[in-house]
Parts: structure tokens; sequence; C-alpha cells
């Protein structure tokens, strides 16, 4: 059963990338931008307190549908048949067992509207206008609600979304990719759900506990993550922050930190640089004790009057 439909209008303010496993990107691809999504959503989960799986992981969410029919037979409602057994990312992008509770399409772009080529040079060109035509296929729950529209203003204003976000100013690979400008949320700037930000802790608190997983430190929490607005970091100051020599190879003084940090052949760096169309830094750690070490790195590169938000205090506005 649909429960509604609806339009979101977007530009980018850098280029778009949603590549294919060629390196290609000749089109918008909705299982990209629905994959950034759910990262963004995950982090936020993790950030309030509750618990989302990593889908690519071996601990991911199963909803076992035996035990979720006898919880619905029993006269629990839908959402507290899922509460018992899968996390609240899972019960809005879906696992093995729930289907997805939503599906988006992406219109108003031609072939003149990309980069062709491979690599760093393609994608969808900056100032371009995007419709995302979204599908919620079951009636929406006001606590998923408030989340999926927390989520999109967080990508807007403080993160990025697609395939890739940047490479390194100042450098043959400093093509900035998925900074956007929500023009127009269309019916979903209508939904205040009523709830709070203490609402929806409580709920993910019990969720939580009802499924009793914890979260792996090396997942994105929403609470240790930080942004730098009015400046970036090039190559070489991105390189003394993780402990690279000017070649990028780690020295021998790096450390478990400086390398999870600066990541490495199939595992992502954990900083995101820009130079345009804003200059900003942005990227996550692990907890506390790295919010202090990556901003004492990033005021000995950048200046003491640098100004450092954490997603903590992001989530208190």
């Amino acid at each position: 059963m649909i429960s509604s439909m609806g339009e979101i209008r977007i530009k980018t303010l850098t280029p778009l990338w949603t590549g294919d496993i060629d390196r290609d990107c000749k089109r918008i691809k909705e299982t990209g931008i629905i994959g950034s999504l759910r990262w963004w959503y995950e982090a936020l989960v993790r950030g309030m307190g509750g618990y989302a799986c990593d889908p690519t992981s071996g601990g991911k969410c199963e909803l076992n549908q035996d035990k979720f029919d006898k919880a619905i037979k029993s006269g629990k409602t839908v959402q507290e048949a899922l509460d018992e057994q899968i996390c609240p990312s899972c019960q809005l992008f879906g696992c093995t067992g729930w289907k997805k509770m939503f599906r988006v399409e992406v219109s108003g772009l031609t072939t003149s509207d990309f980069i062709l080529g491979r690599g760093q040079k393609s994608g969808l060109q900056a100032n371009k206008e995007i419709f995302f035509n979204y599908t919620f296929l079951y009636e929406k729950d006001q606590k998923h609600k408030w989340l999926f529209k927390k989520t999109l203003w967080i990508i807007e204003n403080y993160g990025a979304i697609g395939g890739r976000t940047t490479w390194k100013p100042n450098s043959s690979w400093g093509t900035p990719y998925g900074i956007i400008k929500i023009e127009d949320y269309g019916e979903i700037k209508y939904w205040n759900s009523g709830l709070n930000k203490e609402d929806i802790e409580n709920w993910l608190g019990k969720n939580k506990k009802s499924i009793g997983r914890d979260n792996d430190a090396d997942w994105f929490d929403f609470r240790f993550y930080w942004i730098v607005e009015g400046k970036y970091l090039n190559r070489l100051q991105m390189n003394k922050i993780v402990s690279r020599g000017e070649s990028g190879n780690y020295t021998q003084t790096a450390n478990d930190f400086d390398r999870w940090l600066g990541g490495r052949i199939g595992e992502s760096k954990k900083i995101f640089s820009f130079e345009r169309p804003a200059k900003k830094v942005f990227g996550y750690v692990k907890n506390e004790e790295g919010i202090d070490k990556i901003k004492e790195r990033l005021q000995l590169q950048l200046g003491k009057e640098t100004n450092f938000k954490t997603g903590k205090e992001i989530l208190e506005t």
C-alpha cells in the first residue's frame, strides 16, 4: 500500500558522482543516493543514542518473519513488532526479511548535464537542478519522519552526498563532489510531527535495549562528527594531520589513530576537505578523545582561531 508521494528539488553546488563498477557516471543512480542517505541516517541514529547496524558487516539486522507475525497476532503494532528485532535504519531502508519503506526516482536530467569520462573528471555537473521523486510504500511513523527530515538537513548543511565526496585540494585530484542545496523540501518541510529530540532519544534507547546490540566503535557516530567552516586543508596539510609524508605514504611514527583517520586501500579516509563552493573541512572520529586530538591537529594547520564545531553541538541546535 502506497502511503504518500512527493518531490524534493535539489541544486548541485559541485559535481555529483554515483558511478558504476566501471567508474562511469552517465546518470545518477538511485542506489547511490539511497546509500548516502542511509549512511547519514545511521550516523544520526547512533549519535542520538540508538543502535544502527552496518549492512556491510556480518552483524547486520535480519527480520524473523515468524516472530514478527506472532507479535502482530498478539496485538502489537507493526512498529512495535519491528522494534523488537531490527534497528531504525533497517526499518526505513530495509534488510533481510523486511523491504525498504520508500523508493527514490531521479528526474530532470539529460546526457548533456553530465561530464563524460571516467574517474575524478566525470559526473553530474555543478549548478544542475535535480528532482528526487520519492514514494513511501508504508505509512510513515512520526519518529521516522523526524529522523528522515533531520538527515536531509544535516546532509545539506554539514555533509555531502554520492559515491565520492572530495579529493585533496591543491593537487591533481582536487575535484570536489557531493555538495548540494535543497531548494525545495516539498511536503517534507511541513513534517512537524510534534515530537522533540528527547522523544526520539527515548525511542532509540528502547529499540537498542530490545535488540541487545552495541554499535562498533569504528562506525560513524554523529556525536563525533566535526566541521571547520571558512577554511580547508590542502594535500600537504592533510598528509601532516594523518602522519603521511609528501609522497602520501605513512611515516614510521604513524599510529593506529593516524591510519584509521587517513584510511588505506579498501578503507575510506575520515577527513573531507573542500575548497569550493565554500571552504570547509569535516570528518569524524571514534570518541571524545579523538575529538580532542583532531581539534589540536587542525589548529596546528589552520590556526588557533579555527571555528571547530562537533556533531554533539549541532544536535543541540
